[in-house]
């Protein structure tokens, strides 16, 4: 059992604390170590297989000097995800399971099983590439580095690269297995030239979409706006909102929020205001038989629609209320529908079915006068 804020000493010294451990989600065993480092001024992640004691009071001792730290992994927490269940007495806080940070690959390139870190079958004269390898083309020529490296958990094969290339954006491109031509100690070779390398298919976070999507969400409830009603969808920076706000001046606002939010591309606003659901509301009154001919007032205050107005019989109220209730968007209905037989005691005749008596009626041919 490991403790939270105990100290975390490398063979050369204190290099922080203990912020979190990440469990394997099917053992439940600790696969890595959280270590917030006062050296570095953040956080790195560490195979637990680096630590060699914990004495009583719970201090880690590690096997690896501050150099080996220094250059892990740094902390993202968007990477990782709290468990939802508690059957892990043993760390019933600072839980963490990493969560699929690769998001959706090129569809001809094998998808790995899961998100493993390989603690044992590696011998100590084998040739170990990972994040910041050296990548060269078939010609020699350097053009980037390793962003991941990415098996097959099951049979502990390569199934692909996630390249850096150099420049302003970092883009990140995939590199399948049959495209790597020889490892070499801490660098690859590609059997590919520069052109062909980037004209490679994108690598594409779901982090970064999950990030961007809570950036969105922050930044309007910022606003102080209901947003219980609302959803927010993100694909590649390009953000969806949908849902109902109150008014038009808050559905302005919410797509403005979500606008600013840093990194988003586009934004769709389909947000329903309550006199968009009014107008819809009525437009579906006009559109029915029956309905058309007892109009009623709808006043519709957060999605819940107030029909008052009057009805020849209870079948026609059934009827006028059954099109409000099933309009999309509206989640109550309140009935305020006086049934007055009287008040239609004169039909009320539509006017297309006057134009429509006029046009069957058979047409007059005037009989001709004697002089």
């Amino acid at each position: 059992m490991f403790k939270i804020g105990v100290p975390v000493y490398a063979t050369d010294g204190k290099v922080g604390v203990l912020q979190y451990v990440v469990l394997n989600p099917e053992t439940q065993e600790v696969s890595d170590l959280v270590i917030k480092c006062d050296l570095f001024g953040d956080a790195r992640v560490l195979s637990a297989r680096y630590i060699d004691r914990v004495d009583d009071d719970g201090a880690i001792y590690l096997s690896v000097d501050k150099v080996v730290v220094r250059r892990s992994r740094k902390f993202e927490r968007e990477e990782f995800i709290e468990p939802e269940d508690a059957v892990v007495a043993a760390h019933p806080d600072g839980r963490l399971y990493w969560q699929d940070v690769y998001g959706v690959m090129a569809t001809e390139l094998p998808q790995p099983a899961s998100h493993v870190h390989i603690v044992s079958g590696v011998d100590d004269d084998e040739v170990l590439v990972g994040k910041g390898s050296r990548v060269f083309t078939a010609l020699g020529e350097r053009v980037g580095t390793v962003d991941h490296v990415v098996i097959d958990p099951d049979a502990r094969k390569l199934l692909y690269l996630v390249v850096r290339l150099p420049g302003i954006r970092h883009r990140r491109v995939v590199v399948a297995a049959s495209q790597v031509k020889e490892w070499q100690p801490d660098s690859v070779v590609l059997t590919l030239d520069k052109e062909a390398l980037y004209a490679l298919p994108p690598y594409v976070s779901a982090r970064r979409d999950a990030t961007l999507a809570r950036l969105v969400r922050e930044a309007i409830a910022a606003l102080g706006v209901d947003v219980e009603h609302l959803s927010v969808f993100v694909d590649k920076g390009h953000v969806l909102l949908r849902g109902h706000s109150a008014s038009l001046d808050d559905r302005r606002r919410i797509e403005a929020a979500a606008r600013s939010a840093p990194g988003v591309l586009s934004v769709t606003n389909e947000i329903t205001t309550d006199r968009e659901l009014e107008l819809r509301v009525q437009q579906r009154l006009l559109d029915d038989p029956v309905a058309s001919l007892y109009p009623v007032d709808v006043i519709i205050r957060n999605r819940i629609a107030t029909v008052t107005g009057k009805a020849p019989s209870a079948a026609v109220q059934d009827v006028i209320l059954e099109i409000v209730r099933n309009t999309p968007g509206i989640v109550s209905v309140i009935d305020e529908i006086a049934i007055d037989p009287q008040a239609f005691e004169h039909p009320i005749i539509p006017k297309e079915w006057v134009v429509s008596l006029i046009e069957d009626a058979p047409e007059f041919v005037p009989t001709p006068q004697e002089p």
